[in-house]
C-alpha cells in the first residue's frame, strides 16, 4: 500500500486551464439549432477543420496555412444535439483549445463572428457521426492583381453580353442532340469566361446529380443542367462526388469548379456567326438576382458595394438591370470601394472616399461605373465605408423615393456612428452567408426603419427590437443595446 500511494505522489499534477475569457463568452453565449449545417462557399473563401464525432482532436489541417494573411470572416462550430441533454459545454471548450493551440492569432481580428451551432438531426450516435464536426471557417485573402482582375473579368464579359441582348434572353435548348446537330454548339461556360485556359483549371463534370446532393449552396432556381459551381477539394472529398482518377488529378488544387449536367446545345438562328456570348453568361449564384425580381421600384438611388469578392453579386445586378424599365425604377446609381485603396491607417470617419455618383441611364453605364470603381480600389480590410455612401449617395439625389443597398452581408460598416445622418428609409439586399445576418445592417435597416431582403422573403418590421425584445433573423437573435445598436442576443438561459 505505501508502494502505491508513493507512486501516486510522483504523478505530477496538471491543473485544468481554464478557457480564455473569449471562449467563456463564446461557450456561455447563444446556441443557434438548425437541422443541419450546410457550408456556404458563395463569395468567402471557406476551411474546414473536421473533428470526430465527441472528439476534441482535428482529423484533418490541411490549408490551415491560408488563414496567416486573411480576413477571418466568421468561425463556427458545429456539433450535434446528442446527447440531447447534454450541454456537451466541456467536450466544446476542449474544441477550442485544440483550435486555439493549432491557430494561436485565431482571436486577433476583432470584426470576426463567433457561432455555436448545435445541429438537431442527430437522434443517436449512428446518425450522428455521419453530421460535421469541427469548426468551419469563412476568410477572405488580401486582394492580388490577379484576384482583382478576374473579378473584373467577370463583369466585363457579362456587360458584353448583355449588352447586346435588346430584349430579355429567350434560350432555345435542344432537347435531342440528333436533329439539332446542324444548328446548335456545344460550349462550357468556363471556356467562354475563361477562354482557352480552361483544361488546365481543375475543373470536373458531373453528370444526373442533383445540385442539393453535390452542393452546399443554394441553387434552387437553377436548372441542374445549366450551373457551374466552386467547391474546395475538400469538400468535393468530404461529399464523395469525385472518381479515384479526380482525386489523384486534383489532391493539390485547393479549389474546384465543378460542370453539372451536359454542356448548354445553343440555336444559333440560322446565323452562322452568332456567338454563343451574346447570348448569355452563367451566373455562379441567383440568389440576389431572384431577391431584385420579387422587388419592385420607382424613382429610387441604387447603392452598390463594389469591394473585392463581391463580383458574384454585381453581375447579378447587371442582369437585373438589363430587365427593368430604366425609365422608372433606377434614378440614380452609385457605387462605393472604400476608399480607392488607401491604407487601412488613413482612412478618416465620413471622408474615406471611393463613392461614385452619378445619374442612372442604362445597363451599360452602369457597368461602366462599377469598373471604374473596381480598378480604382477592391476595399482593403474587411471593413466598409457604407454608412458614408449612403450619405454622399442620398445627398446627390435628394429627389429619390427609395434607396437601394447592395451590402456585403460578411462586412461590418466601418462608419456605424454616421447612422444618425441618414434620414430616409435604407432597404438592404444582402448578399452572403446563410445564417443570421451582419448586426450592423440590422442596425441601419431598425434605425432609419428600412427593411433586410432575401431570396426568401422580407423583414421589414422591427417593432419587436424597438420595444427591448428579442427578433430572430435566419436562425440567429438580435436586440437593442443601450446605445441602440444591434447586437446578438444571448440566450443561453433558454438552451
Amino acid at each position: 500500500m505505501k508502494s502505491l500511494i508513493v507512486l501516486f505522489l510522483l504523478i505530477p499534477f496538471y491543473p485544468v486551464a481554464e478557457p480564455a475569457p473569449w471562449v467563456n463568452d463564446i461557450l456561455n453565449g447563444t446556441i443557434i439549432k438548425i437541422p443541419v449545417y450546410q457550408i456556404d462557399t458563395i463569395s468567402t473563401n471557406v476551411l474546414y477543420l473536421p473533428m470526430p464525432f465527441a472528439k476534441s482532436d482535428f482529423a484533418d489541417t490541411t490549408g490551415v496555412s491560408r488563414l496567416q494573411q486573411a480576413d477571418i470572416l466568421s468561425v463556427d462550430l458545429v456539433f450535434t444535439d446528442y446527447p440531447a441533454s447534454n450541454s456537451l459545454k466541456t467536450l466544446n471548450a476542449a474544441r477550442f483549445k485544440s483550435l486555439q493551440q493549432l491557430i494561436p492569432f485565431i482571436h486577433n481580428q476583432f470584426f470576426t463572428q463567433w457561432r455555436m451551432i448545435r445541429q438537431t438531426n442527430g437522434k443517436d450516435a449512428v446518425s450522428s457521426e455521419k453530421l460535421m464536426h469541427g469548426f468551419v471557417i469563412h476568410y477572405r485573402s488580401i486582394p492580388t492583381g490577379v484576384s482583382i482582375q478576374k473579378e473584373l473579368a467577370l463583369v466585363q464579359q457579362t456587360t458584353m453580353a448583355l449588352a447586346q441582348i435588346k430584349q430579355k434572353p429567350v434560350l432555345q435548348i435542344s432537347v435531342n442532340p440528333v436533329n439539332n446537330a446542324k444548328t446548335s454548339k456545344k460550349i462550357r461556360y468556363w471556356d467562354e469566361i475563361y477562354g482557352s485556359s480552361a483544361p488546365t483549371t481543375p475543373m470536373f463534370y458531373i453528370k444526373n446529380r442533383p445540385v442539393l446532393q453535390i452542393a452546399d449552396t443554394v441553387f434552387t432556381t437553377f436548372d441542374p443542367s445549366d450551373s457551374m459551381m466552386q467547391v474546395p477539394y475538400t469538400i468535393a472529398l468530404q461529399k464523395k462526388i469525385l472518381t479515384r482518377q479526380q482525386q489523384i488529378k486534383f489532391q493539390k488544387a485547393e479549389q474546384l469548379y465543378c460542370l453539372l449536367g451536359p454542356p448548354r446545345k445553343w440555336a444559333d438562328e440560322g446565323s452562322q456567326t452568332a456567338t454563343p456570348i451574346a447570348k448569355s453568361l452563367p451566373l455562379p449564384d441567383t440568389s440576389l438576382l431572384h431577391s431584385l425580381q420579387q422587388q419592385s421600384f420607382k424613382n429610387a438611388l441604387l447603392v452598390v458595394d463594389v469591394t473585392a469578392s463581391m463580383s458574384l453579386y454585381t453581375v447579378q445586378l447587371l442582369h437585373w438591370l438589363q430587365q427593368i424599365d430604366t425609365l422608372h425604377a433606377i434614378t440614380q446609381f452609385a457605387c462605393f470601394n472604400d476608399g480607392n485603396d488607401i491604407p487601412t491607417e488613413r482612412k478618416i470617419l465620413g471622408n474615406t472616399g471611393g463613392i461614385y455618383i452619378e445619374p442612372y441611364s442604362n445597363m451599360n453605364n452602369a457597368a461602366v461605373l462599377m469598373e471604374t470603381a473596381m480598378h480604382r480600389g477592391s476595399g482593403g480590410d474587411t471593413p466598409e465605408n457604407v454608412c458614408e455612401a449612403l450619405i454622399q449617395s442620398i445627398a446627390a439625389c435628394a429627389a429619390c423615393e427609395e434607396v437601394i443597398l447592395i451590402a456585403d452581408n460578411w462586412a461590418p460598416v466601418r462608419d456605424i456612428e454616421l447612422l444618425q445622418q441618414i434620414k430616409k428609409p435604407v432597404q438592404i439586399m444582402i448578399c452572403g452567408g446563410t445564417i443570421g445576418v451582419h448586426p450592423d445592417y440590422v442596425t441601419i435597416a431598425c434605425k432609419t426603419q428600412g427593411s433586410l431582403r432575401f431570396t426568401d422573403g422580407a423583414i421589414t418590421d422591427f417593432s419587436a427590437l424597438k420595444n427591448g425584445g428579442v427578433m430572430q433573423i435566419r436562425s440567429l437573435p438580435f436586440r437593442l443595446d443601450k446605445s441602440g445598436k444591434v447586437l446578438v442576443a444571448n440566450l443561453s438561459h433558454q438552451q
